[in-house]
């Protein structure tokens, strides 16, 4: 059987059980990580095979965490990672690995990383995780021209690659006797660099082995890296892709000896970039849809909007009623813009609740979603920008038509549209959340298709 795991980054990316989109109603007084659950608590199936949580996220005893108030990190570090997690709640849960990390990314512009060895430890036998990262200092770098980087770039990565070869080669001395298993990072800035890097961790003794500091790299670069450290890397070691894994390039990656990859990207384009995952029957690819947005209108930004605007969209809203382009009447002069927009808001969700039980009147509901757009988005008051507009509309109608959420049973979608439009946090975390279990089903369809080719990899014994 093939291998390759994903893992998700623990950034606090959790949901209120309670939450409904139709009225936005949610835990009364809730407790944030008490009352909430994380994606693995709410979806039907495992959305990952493994967990990353950084150091520089939780914290220790004495420095603040980046995203865990002072509070969590006491019940992490008395907890461990598994409980606290809440990876100890079902017998399914028993089979997703713990990987930590020092978190280089959210201290990349320190000269040196703020965190010791011996601290980094501590927060890995604590945490009692399965595997554990050596403190490195990220190198962004990266290029395949070699004329591209002035000298002061290159001494500067020079500087860090040292630092975390040197940080590797004492933390796998004292990881010697501990619970978990050490990985050393690789960092590089071209692939020669890069090479020597792995070289280096291998001299060492290390077999497991991450590819750091490639987040922003185009996908070819990536690629070509791999190509050449899968060609020239000890038979039995194996690679993780830190903070990045673009899961079309699985096939590549396991050729190359990549066994396991992290990343956010698949929640984050859920949740700030508005997209819905979903599997295309006949390709078997992920595609990407855009969701309804309906912005809320007791919104600080939509209140922004109104005040900034308010004669301007007065005048819209008049000359918008004149031309049709909504089903209620706002044509008495004693209602305020507020209350305009407030009426199509609820004009709009009461259209998209009956479109979501019924598939009935798709253009009465898409009138009723491009009115309340077109108030509440700045573009539409710039008339340069309307067709480029009125292109991204179609996305819109596009998305209601196909009514993939009906047919989803992830655990998500199953409780209507209203819980994953882009609206609010909850609505579009939970999106994000889908897009892991599409992730992670294509994920399975493309190992069980590499599998079927007896494709070699290389086996470090107890690595799953």
């Amino acid at each position: 059987m093939t291998k390759f795991s994903f893992f998700f980054p623990d950034n606090k990316d959790f949901v209120d059980p309670k939450f409904d989109g139709r009225d936005s109603s949610r835990t009364k007084h809730p407790r944030v990580y008490d009352d909430d659950v994380y994606p693995h608590q709410i979806l039907n199936k495992l959305p990952y095979n493994g967990m990353l949580v950084s150091l520089a996220g939780v914290g220790t005893m004495q420095k603040r965490g980046k995203y865990y108030e002072t509070e969590l990190t006491e019940d992490f570090y008395f907890k461990g990672a598994r409980e606290f997690l809440r990876l100890n709640t079902s017998p399914q849960l028993k089979s997703v690995m713990l990987m930590g990390d020092c978190g280089a990314f959210d201290y990349a512009n320190e000269y040196e990383p703020p965190f010791t060895i011996d601290e980094l430890i501590e927060f890995y036998e604590r945490g009692k995780f399965d595997y554990g990262i050596s403190l490195d200092h990220i190198v962004f770098a990266f290029t395949n021209d070699k004329n591209a980087l002035d000298e002061d770039t290159v001494k500067e990565a020079k500087r860090r690659i040292a630092i975390t070869l040197k940080n590797a080669e004492e933390f796998l001395e004292k990881s010697k006797g501990r619970s978990f298993k050490p990985y050393g990072v690789a960092h590089g800035y071209d692939i020669d660099s890069f090479v020597a890097s792995v070289k280096a961790l291998e001299d060492m003794g290390y077999r497991r082995i991450t590819i750091g500091g490639m987040v922003k790299s185009k996908t070819d670069d990536l690629l070509k890296l791999l190509d050449v450290l899968g060609q020239t890397k000890h038979p039995d070691t194996v690679f993780h892709l830190l903070g990045i894994c673009r899961f079309e390039n699985i096939p590549a990656y396991v050729k190359a000896g990549v066994t396991s990859a992290d990343s956010t990207s698949p929640l984050m384009q859920g949740l700030k970039g508005g997209k819905y995952y979903w599997i295309n029957e006949e390709s078997k690819k992920v595609e990407e849809y855009v969701s309804i947005r309906l912005r809320q209108c007791d919104h600080d930004n939509v209140q922004k909007h109104i005040e900034k605007n308010r004669d301007s969209l007065q005048a819209l809203i008049i000359q918008m009623q004149r031309n049709d382009e909504f089903d209620i009447d706002l044509s008495n002069s004693s209602l305020s813009v507020n209350e305009c927009l407030k009426r199509l808001e609820t004009d709009c969700i009461s259209k998209l609740i009956e479109f979501d039980k019924t598939g009935y009147d798709i253009d009465g509901t898409f009138k009723a979603i491009m009115a309340y757009e077109k108030v509440t988005n700045d573009a539409y008051l710039n008339e340069s920008k309307h067709a480029q507009l009125a292109k991204e509309s179609e996305k819109y109608r596009k998305f209601l038509n196909m009514r993939l959420w009906k047919e989803c049973r992830c655990g998500i979608c199953e409780k209507g549209l209203m819980n994953i439009i882009f609206r609010s946090n909850q609505t579009n975390r939970r999106r994000g959340i889908h897009n892991l279990a599409i992730v992670t089903q294509h994920k399975d369809i493309v190992l069980s298709t590499l599998s079927s080719q007896n494709l070699q990899q290389p086996v470090i014994e107890e690595l799953f």
